[in-house]
């Protein structure tokens, strides 16, 4: 067994998606999913979900990374709310975003070093 998609819930579709592409710089594929690796990434309606998560740490989506100051650069030149920017942590790197519904999307490079990446703040 795997996980093949998630699916995120909203009543802002089309923002969010352009937010998701801007982001992270990903396009959306035949099926309308953003590929993240072996795991498709919805976004649609849902007859339950409207407004803003008011849980946003409930579900955490985490994203490998290979270059978290790299991906932490660029995410600094778009309109993206940091929850927790890119610190240094036992495990490596990690920084935490809230998307325009205000779920937590998190960036992370196991095993990096403080030395790691292309860009150092």
């Amino acid at each position: 067994m795997r996980i093949g998609s998630l699916l995120i819930g909203s009543d802002r579709v089309e923002q969010m998606k352009t937010w998701y592409r801007d982001a992270f710089a990903v396009a959306e594929n035949e099926g309308g999913a953003f590929p993240f690796g072996d795991v498709q990434l919805f976004i649609e309606e849902h007859s339950e979900v409207s407004g803003p998560n008011r849980d946003s740490a409930r579900v955490i989506v985490n994203l490998d990374v290979d270059d978290c100051r790299a991906v932490e650069a660029r995410l600094l030149t778009q309109d993206v709310t940091w929850v927790r920017k890119v610190e240094q942590m036992p495990f490596g790197l990690i920084g935490t975003l809230a998307d325009p519904d205000g779920n937590y999307v998190q960036i992370i490079q196991w095993g990096a070093g403080a030395d790691a990446g292309s860009h150092r703040g």
